[in-house]
């Protein structure tokens, strides 16, 4: 009876010490792959921090300026008139039955000022 208790004990044992061993080794696991997912967004991080400086210097008006100087055959871009400003007024209002009711549509326009035709 004692040898078979004592089985049974071991037996308990090395079957808790495998269970134990593959917790360990699937905490592992997961820590690596919380390393690994941290590094890459780190990585994304950094990429997002050089693309929007890049953006800041791409965008800054002096160097658009330069650019359709430059190519200002290719763009045929021409300078920006006071008359190219409208009111609200001028535009016409959108048919009713048409995404909506018509009196929203009119509230939005009212309340949105002066308009660029």
């Amino acid at each position: 009876m004692g040898r078979v208790f004592n089985v049974a004990l071991l037996s308990i044992m090395i079957v808790g010490a495998i269970v134990t061993y593959q917790m360990k080794h699937q905490a592992e696991m997961a820590a690596a792959e919380v390393a690994r997912l941290e590094a890459e967004t780190a990585e994304e991080k950094n990429r997002i921090a050089l693309l929007k400086a890049e953006w800041s210097m791409l965008t800054q008006p002096g160097r658009i300026q330069s650019v359709v100087e430059k190519y200002a055959d290719y763009f045929e871009l021409q300078p920006f008139s006071p008359d190219q400003i409208g009111t609200i007024a001028e535009i016409p209002l959108r048919p009713v039955g048409q995404d909506g009711d018509a009196s929203q549509a009119l509230a939005r326009l009212a309340a949105g000022g002066a308009a660029v035709r």
